[in-house]
Protein backbone atom coordinates (compact mmCIF):
# COMPACT_ATOMS: atom_id res chain seq x y z
CA UNK A 1 0.00 0.00 0.00
CA UNK A 2 2.98 2.40 0.83
CA UNK A 3 4.48 1.39 -2.10
CA UNK A 4 1.42 2.09 -4.55
CA UNK A 5 1.18 5.52 -2.53
CA UNK A 6 4.31 6.97 -3.46
CA UNK A 7 4.35 5.80 -7.26
CA UNK A 8 0.75 7.96 -7.25
CA UNK A 9 2.92 10.92 -5.81
CA UNK A 10 5.90 10.50 -7.55
CA UNK A 11 4.26 10.16 -11.06
CA UNK A 12 2.60 13.14 -10.48
CA UNK A 13 5.35 15.07 -9.47
CA UNK A 14 7.58 14.09 -12.14
CA UNK A 15 5.58 12.86 -14.91
CA UNK A 16 5.75 9.46 -16.95
CA UNK A 17 8.75 8.05 -18.76
CA UNK A 18 12.36 8.62 -19.25
CA UNK A 19 12.58 12.08 -18.40
CA UNK A 20 11.13 11.86 -15.12
CA UNK A 21 14.40 10.53 -13.76
CA UNK A 22 16.04 13.38 -15.39
CA UNK A 23 13.67 15.37 -13.94
CA UNK A 24 14.55 13.80 -10.56
CA UNK A 25 18.43 14.48 -11.02
CA UNK A 26 17.89 17.91 -12.17
CA UNK A 27 15.29 19.48 -9.59
CA UNK A 28 17.95 19.35 -6.76
CA UNK A 29 20.79 21.05 -9.06
CA UNK A 30 17.86 23.45 -9.27
CA UNK A 31 17.06 23.64 -5.43
CA UNK A 32 20.67 23.47 -3.78
CA UNK A 33 22.76 23.02 -6.18
CA UNK A 34 23.34 26.49 -7.36
CA UNK A 35 23.50 27.64 -3.92
CA UNK A 36 25.59 24.87 -2.76
CA UNK A 37 28.30 26.23 -5.52
CA UNK A 38 28.22 30.22 -4.75
CA UNK A 39 28.87 28.58 -1.58
CA UNK A 40 31.67 26.81 -2.25
CA UNK A 41 33.11 28.33 -5.20
CA UNK A 42 32.32 32.61 -4.80
CA UNK A 43 32.28 32.92 -1.38
CA UNK A 44 34.83 30.58 -0.80
CA UNK A 45 36.84 31.17 2.70
CA UNK A 46 40.33 29.36 2.84
CA UNK A 47 40.96 27.28 4.51
CA UNK A 48 37.42 25.76 5.49
CA UNK A 49 34.96 23.20 3.23
CA UNK A 50 32.11 25.97 4.55
CA UNK A 51 30.00 24.30 1.45
CA UNK A 52 30.09 20.87 2.18
CA UNK A 53 29.43 21.61 6.19
CA UNK A 54 26.31 23.62 5.05
CA UNK A 55 25.78 20.67 2.61
CA UNK A 56 25.53 18.19 5.91
CA UNK A 57 22.65 20.05 7.00
CA UNK A 58 20.51 21.58 4.37
CA UNK A 59 20.39 17.88 3.00
CA UNK A 60 19.22 16.12 5.50
CA UNK A 61 16.74 19.22 6.29
CA UNK A 62 15.19 18.81 3.11
CA UNK A 63 14.37 15.50 3.52
CA UNK A 64 12.94 16.60 6.99
CA UNK A 65 11.08 20.01 5.76
CA UNK A 66 9.46 17.99 2.43
CA UNK A 67 8.49 14.70 4.37
CA UNK A 68 6.14 17.69 6.80
CA UNK A 69 4.82 19.55 4.16
CA UNK A 70 4.12 16.49 2.39
CA UNK A 71 2.31 15.15 5.40
CA UNK A 72 0.15 18.26 6.22
CA UNK A 73 -1.61 17.99 3.10
CA UNK A 74 -1.15 14.21 2.92
CA UNK A 75 -4.98 13.60 4.15
CA UNK A 76 -6.44 16.07 2.15
CA UNK A 77 -4.88 15.41 -0.70
CA UNK A 78 -5.90 11.40 -0.63
CA UNK A 79 -9.50 12.31 0.18
CA UNK A 80 -11.00 10.51 -2.33
CA UNK A 81 -9.23 6.98 -1.59
CA UNK A 82 -10.25 7.96 2.04
CA UNK A 83 -14.00 8.47 1.62
CA UNK A 84 -13.80 5.26 -1.32
CA UNK A 85 -11.55 2.83 -0.17
CA UNK A 86 -10.35 0.78 3.28
CA UNK A 87 -7.02 0.33 3.88
CA UNK A 88 -4.44 1.26 6.48
CA UNK A 89 -5.05 5.43 7.74
CA UNK A 90 -1.61 4.60 9.15
CA UNK A 91 -0.14 4.48 6.34
CA UNK A 92 -0.91 7.76 4.71
CA UNK A 93 2.05 9.93 6.94
CA UNK A 94 4.15 6.75 6.27
CA UNK A 95 3.77 7.41 2.84
CA UNK A 96 4.85 10.74 2.70
CA UNK A 97 7.91 10.12 4.33
CA UNK A 98 8.21 7.25 1.58
CA UNK A 99 7.78 9.53 -0.80
CA UNK A 100 10.48 12.59 -0.29
CA UNK A 101 12.99 9.74 0.64
CA UNK A 102 12.92 9.30 -2.72
CA UNK A 103 12.74 12.50 -3.79
CA UNK A 104 15.73 13.66 -1.65
CA UNK A 105 18.05 11.02 -2.84
CA UNK A 106 18.70 12.68 -5.62
CA UNK A 107 19.79 16.00 -3.40
CA UNK A 108 22.50 13.38 -1.65
CA UNK A 109 24.82 13.70 -5.21
CA UNK A 110 25.28 17.54 -2.95
CA UNK A 111 27.62 15.56 -0.43
CA UNK A 112 30.16 13.76 -3.05
CA UNK A 113 30.01 16.65 -5.11
CA UNK A 114 30.94 19.40 -2.58
CA UNK A 115 34.01 16.66 -0.88
CA UNK A 116 35.28 16.80 -4.36
CA UNK A 117 35.12 20.57 -4.41
CA UNK A 118 36.89 21.39 -1.33
CA UNK A 119 39.21 17.98 -1.99
CA UNK A 120 37.73 16.16 1.01
CA UNK A 121 38.47 12.71 0.91
CA UNK A 122 36.24 10.11 2.41
CA UNK A 123 37.10 8.01 5.11
CA UNK A 124 36.00 4.69 7.06
CA UNK A 125 33.75 7.52 8.62
CA UNK A 126 31.59 7.25 5.51
CA UNK A 127 29.71 4.21 6.49
CA UNK A 128 28.42 6.46 8.94
CA UNK A 129 25.72 7.74 6.27
CA UNK A 130 23.32 5.30 5.85
CA UNK A 131 23.14 5.84 10.17
CA UNK A 132 22.44 9.23 9.69
CA UNK A 133 20.21 8.70 6.84
CA UNK A 134 18.27 6.38 9.06
CA UNK A 135 17.99 8.78 11.90
CA UNK A 136 16.97 11.24 9.52
CA UNK A 137 13.99 9.52 8.35
CA UNK A 138 12.78 8.09 11.90
CA UNK A 139 12.52 11.71 12.73
CA UNK A 140 10.77 12.92 9.48
CA UNK A 141 8.41 9.95 9.98
CA UNK A 142 7.42 11.08 13.85
CA UNK A 143 6.78 14.43 12.60
CA UNK A 144 4.85 13.38 9.81
CA UNK A 145 1.78 11.86 12.05
CA UNK A 146 1.06 15.13 14.08
CA UNK A 147 1.97 16.76 11.13
CA UNK A 148 -1.13 15.17 9.16
CA UNK A 149 -3.20 16.11 11.99
CA UNK A 150 -2.60 19.95 11.48
CA UNK A 151 -3.36 19.61 7.92
CA UNK A 152 -7.03 18.33 9.04
CA UNK A 153 -7.78 20.09 12.28
CA UNK A 154 -5.76 23.36 12.02
CA UNK A 155 -5.16 23.99 8.39
CA UNK A 156 -5.21 27.50 9.29
CA UNK A 157 -1.92 26.31 11.30
CA UNK A 158 0.34 24.91 8.50
CA UNK A 159 2.15 28.24 8.09
CA UNK A 160 3.38 28.43 11.18
CA UNK A 161 4.54 24.92 11.65
CA UNK A 162 6.43 25.23 8.60
CA UNK A 163 7.83 28.46 10.30
CA UNK A 164 8.43 26.39 13.55
CA UNK A 165 10.63 23.73 11.54
CA UNK A 166 12.46 26.46 9.91
CA UNK A 167 13.45 27.90 13.14
CA UNK A 168 14.54 24.38 14.36
CA UNK A 169 16.97 24.56 11.19
CA UNK A 170 18.21 28.18 12.54
CA UNK A 171 18.65 27.56 16.24
CA UNK A 172 20.42 24.69 15.12
CA UNK A 173 24.03 24.38 13.71
CA UNK A 174 23.08 24.66 10.36
CA UNK A 175 24.65 27.52 8.86
CA UNK A 176 27.83 27.15 11.29
CA UNK A 177 28.83 23.74 12.99
CA UNK A 178 28.74 23.07 16.44
CA UNK A 179 32.73 23.15 17.16
CA UNK A 180 32.53 26.85 15.80
CA UNK A 181 29.99 27.27 18.23
CA UNK A 182 31.27 28.54 21.84
CA UNK A 183 29.58 29.09 25.29
CA UNK A 184 25.89 28.68 26.29
CA UNK A 185 24.50 28.10 22.99
CA UNK A 186 27.59 25.46 22.62
CA UNK A 187 25.99 23.27 25.36
CA UNK A 188 22.31 24.28 24.52
CA UNK A 189 22.62 23.16 21.07
CA UNK A 190 22.82 19.74 21.17
CA UNK A 191 18.95 19.47 22.81
CA UNK A 192 17.77 20.44 19.30
CA UNK A 193 17.30 16.98 17.30
CA UNK A 194 18.39 18.44 14.29
CA UNK A 195 22.12 19.30 15.74
CA UNK A 196 22.49 15.25 16.42
CA UNK A 197 21.63 14.71 12.60
CA UNK A 198 23.58 17.25 11.04
CA UNK A 199 26.82 16.96 12.89
CA UNK A 200 26.07 13.36 11.87
CA UNK A 201 26.27 13.98 8.76
CA UNK A 202 29.59 16.45 9.15
CA UNK A 203 31.60 13.46 11.32
CA UNK A 204 30.95 11.36 8.23
CA UNK A 205 31.82 13.16 5.64
CA UNK A 206 34.21 16.48 6.92
CA UNK A 207 35.65 15.07 10.08
CA UNK A 208 36.15 11.46 8.83
CA UNK A 209 35.78 10.16 12.53
CA UNK A 210 33.43 8.22 14.48
CA UNK A 211 30.55 10.71 16.00
CA UNK A 212 29.54 10.85 19.59
CA UNK A 213 26.51 8.54 20.87
CA UNK A 214 24.49 11.52 21.84
CA UNK A 215 24.25 12.64 17.94
CA UNK A 216 22.33 9.34 17.65
CA UNK A 217 20.68 9.21 20.69
CA UNK A 218 19.24 12.64 21.00
CA UNK A 219 17.55 12.38 17.31
CA UNK A 220 15.98 9.00 17.97
CA UNK A 221 14.81 9.76 21.35
CA UNK A 222 12.75 12.68 19.85
CA UNK A 223 11.37 10.60 17.59
CA UNK A 224 10.56 7.97 19.85
CA UNK A 225 8.89 10.67 22.20
CA UNK A 226 6.61 12.24 19.42
CA UNK A 227 5.49 8.79 18.40
CA UNK A 228 4.41 7.81 21.72
CA UNK A 229 2.06 11.02 22.13
CA UNK A 230 1.04 11.29 18.24
CA UNK A 231 0.49 7.82 17.08
CA UNK A 232 -2.26 6.72 19.69
CA UNK A 233 -3.77 9.87 18.86
CA UNK A 234 -3.71 9.09 14.91
CA UNK A 235 -4.92 5.85 15.51
CA UNK A 236 -7.76 6.89 17.44
CA UNK A 237 -8.23 9.08 14.90
CA UNK A 238 -8.36 7.53 11.82
CA UNK A 239 -11.87 6.39 11.76
CA UNK A 240 -12.93 10.14 11.96
CA UNK A 241 -10.73 10.78 8.53
CA UNK A 242 -13.70 9.93 6.15
CA UNK A 243 -16.00 12.26 7.78
CA UNK A 244 -13.41 14.79 8.02
CA UNK A 245 -12.54 14.84 4.51
CA UNK A 246 -15.76 14.13 2.91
Amino acid sequence: MVAALVRSDLRIRYGRGKVRVLKWLLDPVAALGIYLVLVAVVLDRSGTAAGLSLACAIVPFQLLITSVLNALQAVILRSSIIVNMGFRRTLIPLSSVATESVAVLASFTMLPLMMLVYGVAPTAAVLWVPVAFAVTVALAAALAYPAALIGVWYPEMVPFSVSLLRALFFIAPGIIALDAITGTARDLLPINPFTGIFELFRHALLYGDSPPAWQVLVPLGFAAAILALCLPLYRREQGELAKLVG
